[in-house]
């Protein structure tokens, strides 16, 4: 209930980005699955590179099986039955797959397991473009209109530079193609954003190009640093055409 935060139920929940987070990346300064195999290869500590690899492998298998929808073609948080603890096993249902669309149920693509399938990428560019969750300025986090900051129509940075690089990585024509397009909404709105407040946003109203983000408990922040290091990215890594206009509605910045 969207409207009373004593119905969260964050225990109850297998999310799919932080499942995909211990699987890749470095998180709080912890270098998690994939990368300490990485690094005990690197010296030579091969128990605990192959005690990790096992992990990562078993992680990846559960993903595939436990969040993977071939018909939606995207992963889907799931929820635990209730009434379960978390030492019982269950038997996996369909039914307990959230259907919602989220970004973060498109973050698998991110990293090379998923990025390097062309046929899963096919599959996800395909579904997240139908998706709704593509706007004028960047992707949504959520559908859901609930006036919260992590739901619609608020966009974040990181969740823009996982899709982005995640497509960009493959190596689908069109999947690049639609790479390059949100990093280019993206960049659009923040650099109108920019010159109209004189500062970098923590979020970005993807509804709205050049408005920033809001909701939520307390007053959207400026500064900001993932924002920075998003534009950044994108800026790297596809530049800006020159024949394309810089702007809102045609006017030009």
């Amino acid at each position: 209930n969207t409207s009373d935060f004593t119905t969260l139920a964050i225990t109850s929940i297998l999310p799919v980005d932080l499942n995909i987070f211990i699987l890749k990346v470095k998180v709080c300064a912890f270098l998690m699955e994939l990368d300490i195999v990485s690094m005990a290869q690197i010296v030579g500590d091969n128990k605990t590179a192959e005690s990790f690899l096992k992990a990562a492998q078993a992680r990846k298998a559960a993903i595939d099986s436990v969040f993977w929808n071939e018909e939606n073609g995207q992963w889907l948080d799931y929820w635990i039955s209730n009434g379960t603890s978390s030492q019982e096993c269950q038997r996996w249902k369909a039914s307990n797959q959230n259907n919602n669309a989220f970004a973060s149920n498109f973050v698998p693509i991110w990293i090379d397991l998923f990025n390097s399938d062309t046929c899963i990428v096919e599959k996800v560019r395909k579904s997240f473009q139908s998706s709704g969750l593509l706007g004028a300025a960047g992707i949504a986090t959520s559908l859901t209109r609930s006036g919260e900051q992590w739901d619609f129509p608020n966009g974040w940075a990181p969740l823009q530079h996982m899709i982005v690089e995640g497509l960009g990585k493959s190596g689908s024509h069109e999947a690049k193609s639609m790479a390059q397009d949100i990093a280019m909404r993206w960049i659009n709105t923040n650099y109108v954003a920019y010159k109209e407040t004189g500062a970098m946003h923590e979020k970005y109203n993807v509804e709205k190009c050049g408005d920033i983000g809001g909701g939520g408990e307390y007053i959207p922040q400026t500064g900001f640093g993932w924002s920075n290091g998003v534009v950044l990215a994108f800026l790297e890594e596809f530049g800006w055409p020159a024949d394309l206009k810089i702007g809102c509605n045609g006017v030009m910045l």
